[in-house]
């Protein structure tokens, strides 16, 4: 029997990429994704498909669909809801699980994030356990586990939490806890912000930079608070993508943290600004005539002054959009760089980073042209 692997969170931010990534690849012949109950089978593969062709760019090699298995289930329950069929046939045929699917609105109810981010890795922890043939646990996680540490973040678990900025940040901590003390072979990686597709600027879902790039494209984020000097660690959606999919055909040995990060290369937020404000300023009227001005870059002291100026001026608009950016705007004021040597070794060099002005440019004019809304999933050709 070949062997195969899961991926959970194929229809989530990444979930396009990654698939369409493990499908070019042939080391594992059969990629069993899986999907929420409440679609067919049609639906979710003509979905998925649909999404990989608007990210996929002329010269890339076609993804093998042949090998994709759609399986319905849940990481909210035990065994993730499967029935007992689908369930042994998992367990006597997965060597690789990647779990992606998570919770990643910063803004959602904290008991959600956690039922989902803590809860959820629990019951996808438990069905590996019992897989027989397992080689690897690909935990996807986040750079944002660092919360408010500030300086070079090695690629290590902590042994005590640090302070976070928000719910997600801690429950995706927790994650990461569970999955080392499970005695399984496991590699964590914490990917940094994706941005979007290198060429295409494809975004499947929108994130929190989307709502920054958004809020900066209409002009309702006069500041941004930022401690001097501070960085932004974006990269495109394609270099995560490709980096777990080699990932899951490298053996691992015990436990394995790896930044799949910009690190080193990582964006100084004044230039990451005026490559974004040169790029409005040649596509939309409002900013090439001057009618929106760029943010300026302030202390968390002049941040907080100005919400309250806000509050009190009854700007319904402003305080929404302050209230929301509060809950991940604040990680500027906590420089850092993390450190990529062991996702470096993984990946056999280098990361294979993009040029982020091209990408960025490409991400701003999807999410113009999209009006920087999710679309819903929409069934394409079969």
């Amino acid at each position: 029997m070949s062997r195969a692997v899961l991926v959970t969170g194929a229809s989530g931010a990444l979930g396009p990429h990654l698939v369409a990534e493990l499908l070019r690849h042939h080391e594992h012949p059969r990629v069993f994704a899986l999907f929420r109950p409440g679609r067919g089978w049609a639906d979710h593969l003509c979905a998925l498909r649909a999404s990989i062709d608007e990210l996929t760019v002329d010269g890339e090699g076609p993804p093998s669909f042949e090998r994709l298995i759609p399986i319905k289930g849940d990481i909210l329950h035990a065994d993730l809801g499967l029935d007992a069929g689908e369930r042994d046939r998992l367990l006597s045929d997965v060597e690789v699980v990647i779990h992606a699917a998570a919770r990643t609105r910063f803004t959602a109810p904290a008991a959600d994030l956690h039922d989902s981010n803590v809860q959820g890795t629990r019951h996808v922890l438990e069905l590996a356990r019992r897989c027989v043939h397992l080689q690897q646990f690909l935990l996807v996680s986040t750079t944002c586990v660092a919360g408010t540490a500030t300086g070079s973040i090695a690629e290590r678990l902590e042994n005590e939490p640090h302070e976070f900025v928000n719910a997600y940040e801690r429950t995706k901590w927790e994650g990461e806890r569970l999955a080392a003390a499970a005695n399984l072979p496991v590699r964590v990686a914490r990917l940094s912000t994706c941005v979007g597709g290198e060429r295409t600027g494809y975004v499947h879902r929108f994130g929190a930079i989307h709502q920054l790039l958004y809020w900066l494209t209409r002009g309702l984020l006069p500041t941004v608070p930022a401690a001097e000097g501070a960085r932004i660690d974006v990269i495109a959606t394609d270099v995560a993508a490709r980096w777990l999919a080699r990932a899951a055909g490298e053996p691992v040995d015990g436990l394995e943290v790896c930044h799949v990060a910009a690190g080193s290369h990582a964006i100084p937020l004044h230039e990451l600004l005026e490559c974004a404000v040169g790029h409005l300023r040649a596509r939309l009227s409002g900013w090439r005539c001057g009618q929106i001005e760029p943010p300026a870059i302030v202390d968390a002291a002049t941040f907080r002054l100005f919400e309250r100026a806000a509050t009190v001026a009854g700007d319904v608009v402003l305080a929404r959009v302050l209230d929301a950016a509060g809950s991940f705007l604040p990680s500027l004021l906590y420089p850092k760089v993390y450190q990529t040597c062991r996702a470096e070794r993984v990946w056999g060099g280098p990361l294979p980073l993009s040029d982020w002005r091209s990408t960025l440019g490409n991400v701003i004019d999807f999410g113009i042209a999209h009006e920087w809304r999710h679309r819903p999933m929409r069934a394409g050709h079969v």
